[in-house]
């Protein structure tokens, strides 16, 4: 990350947020590896004496958790990985691990999300069923008020796509937002080199590597952190606009997520959100779905209808988020491409929001 970004940005300790203090600004403490400008390698540091948390920058990227130790637990396997194998020794390696391991596993994400981010930018030509984030993020834009400028937020960012076609809209600096550091290190390497690279999945375990070119786009006026959406390290009102694309039903709390969006939002400042509402018990408890459950009940189980009590602008759920819809589009189409002979097709649900207040 660019040490100027890390100062406009002006990172809060979550921790100290997540245990309800004020939380202090954090402080750039060591940099261990740089390039330049950029800080590849170091810590921020919490100033607050009852925290002292140190919140490592690794690859480029902060992480920034109330919880690290959790984090790392689930993490750490992609966090270390190796990526510098070649596709021969990465095929043998598969092969050996098999189906249903961290390693497969973590392939098979890259292959779908990697495809759907850069999948029509392979420098060998586009793919079938891929680079549907593009799209997505068109869609975003068509109903925004105005082309985006100044400091956004794309929450649910991935390997960064809709972050830099924001940046290229017009967006001064774009924050992306992620937990999944496997592909947060390659948004980041993509945006210092302009180059990204993933495996393909066709068939079973048998995968293509393939790369994508970005050289042209803004990159540099985009920033990663590895945070959770559910307690963000940003202060109250610091952004003038957000994106939560395909995120509200991949997060324990998705209210929790609409208010944290609502608090780091300027007063008045556009947002888009989109969900296909594709609940997973894995994801999120059922108790905190919108909708997607008790069909016999008086809304029959509509998860827009849900989506739309708690976005009112009279809070009609009983929880005011900050949020109101302004404008809203349905089945948005979005696919996501598993192999060279499936692909899962979406109609998410695009809502424009605006942060009340001001």
């Amino acid at each position: 990350m660019l040490r100027a970004h890390l100062e406009r940005l002006g990172l809060v300790c979550p921790t100290c947020r997540a245990a309800g203090r004020d939380a202090p600004a954090l402080v750039l403490a060591h940099v261990e590896r740089a390039d330049g400008d950029e800080v590849i390698e170091g810590a921020l540091h919490c100033p607050e004496p009852a925290c002292r948390r140190e919140h490592p920058i690794l690859d480029g990227v902060v992480i920034a958790l109330a919880d690290l130790g959790s984090w790392i637990t689930h993490q750490l396997d992609g966090t270390t990985r190796r990526d510098d194998l070649s596709p021969w020794m990465e095929s043998l390696l598969g092969d050996a691990a098999g189906r249903g391991t961290s390693f497969d596993r973590e392939r098979h994400d890259l292959s779908t999300y990697a495809g759907a981010h850069w999948g029509d930018r392979d420098v060998a030509g586009p793919l079938d069923d891929t680079g549907a984030v593009a799209p997505l993020v068109a869609a975003a834009l068509d109903v925004l008020p105005a082309a985006p400028a100044g400091t956004w937020i794309d929450l649910g960012c991935a390997l960064g796509r809709a972050s830099l076609e924001l940046a290229a809209a017009g967006a001064d600096l774009v924050v992306g937002v992620d937990l999944n550091m496997t592909m947060l290190r390659r948004a980041e390497r993509a945006r210092r080199t302009g180059r990204v690279t993933w495996p393909q999945r066709r068939v079973g375990l048998v995968f293509d590597r393939r790369e994508a070119a970005l050289e042209e786009l803004p990159r540099d006026r985009v920033a990663f952190v590895c945070a959770d959406v559910g307690v963000l390290p940003f202060a109250d009102g610091g952004f003038v606009g957000g994106l939560s694309l395909n995120v509200l039903d991949c997060v324990p709390s998705p209210l929790q997520h609409l208010l944290e969006l609502g608090r780091v939002l300027a007063a008045g400042a556009p947002a888009v959100l989109t969900t296909p509402y594709d609940w997973a018990a894995s994801a999120t408890a059922p108790e905190h779905w919108f909708g997607g459950h008790s069909q016999r009940g008086e809304i029959g189980g509509r998860s827009e209808t849900v989506l739309r009590k708690v976005l009112s602008p009279g809070a009609d759920a009983g929880v005011d988020t900050g949020l109101v819809i302004v404008d809203e589009r349905d089945r948005v189409p979005w696919r996501l491409r598993l192999n060279d002979r499936s692909t899962m097709h979406y109609a998410v649900h695009l809502l424009r929001l605006a942060r009340t207040g001001g």
